[in-house]
């Protein structure tokens, strides 16, 4: 076969050659091209490699100097916390919240008792000795106070029903049975109040918490529905009169919106203020 024209890899024509030659030289242009482009996709992947490489490096220093910081932060001998599985199930279990009190100005309470006893008070309620409630001067009657005596940390809750006292430094004239639960005489004390006003403000637009005292005087915020064998009584003094173990006074308000008490049995409550020990007071060894 003669020899034919015939075109170059680049364009360029190729003279003298045979056929068969000028198809194996386009073969091999075709081949060095195809190496040329595997030794730019290698190197691109060589790049690609590197990079990822650096980057995982990179990011293991960095997680590892994080590592060591907090582990520097940690005091010698921590542990980790001890959690209960049922605590993230997390069972439906109502809980008690304190109230916030308002503050009285705190003093030196007495007591008044036999030469009073049966007698009109300033509310127009005959005073009794033996029901929890206390004279002030200037507090609205049906206001609830918790007195705390400043020496031993005994509180009692009691209701304002009278005026007085009227001898300095005195801010408090307790009845004798509230004086007799905190050992008051002459005494010291701390005062948090619960004012009508106060309470009226926490009902408005509440319809699904109320407030309780516990046994031990606590007053908190409980979900109603928890509340079983509710009484409503006439007075405060006449709930904690009635109050049987277990039991809570609760306070509401009337249709009047007045204070209105009862007296009711809570399901058993997950106490979340540190203050409020336990609802139904100390338990048995």
């Amino acid at each position: 076969m003669g020899r034919v024209w015939g075109m170059g890899g680049r364009g360029e024509a190729v003279q003298g050659l045979t056929f068969s030659e000028q198809q194996f030289t386009w073969n091999s242009l075709a081949i060095e091209q195809g190496r040329q482009k595997l030794r730019v996709l290698n190197s691109m992947n060589a790049a690609k490699t590197i990079r990822a490489l650096v980057f995982a490096v990179v990011f293991t220093m960095v997680m590892s100097v994080s590592f060591l910081v907090e582990a520097r932060d940690i005091p010698e001998g921590a542990v980790a916390p001890s959690v209960d599985p049922a605590e993230l199930v997390g069972p439906s279990v109502p809980v008690a919240m304190p109230v916030e009190l308002e503050d009285i100005e705190n003093g030196v309470a007495s007591w008044y008792g036999p030469g009073f006893q049966g007698r009109r008070t300033a509310s127009g309620r005959r005073y009794d000795m033996n029901e929890l409630t206390a004279a002030h001067r200037n507090l609205p009657f049906g206001t609830l106070v918790r007195v705390t005596n400043a020496s031993t940390g005994e509180s009692v809750v009691v209701e304002i029903t009278d005026r007085g006292p009227y001898i300095k430094p005195r801010v408090l004239d307790l009845s004798k049975a509230a004086a007799r639960m905190i050992g008051v005489s002459v005494t010291k004390v701390e005062l948090e109040g619960l004012t009508p006003e106060t309470l009226r403000d926490f009902y408005l637009n509440n319809d699904s918490t109320v407030i309780s005292i516990t046994p031990n005087f606590d007053i908190v915020e409980v979900p109603y529905v928890t509340l079983n064998d509710v009484r409503t009584m006439r007075s405060y003094p006449k709930a904690v009169a009635e109050m049987e173990d277990g039991d809570v006074v609760v306070v509401m308000l009337d249709e009047k919106a007045k204070p209105l008490y009862a007296v009711g049995r809570p399901q058993v409550l997950d106490l979340a203020a540190g203050s409020v020990a336990n609802l139904n007071g100390p338990q048995a060894d």
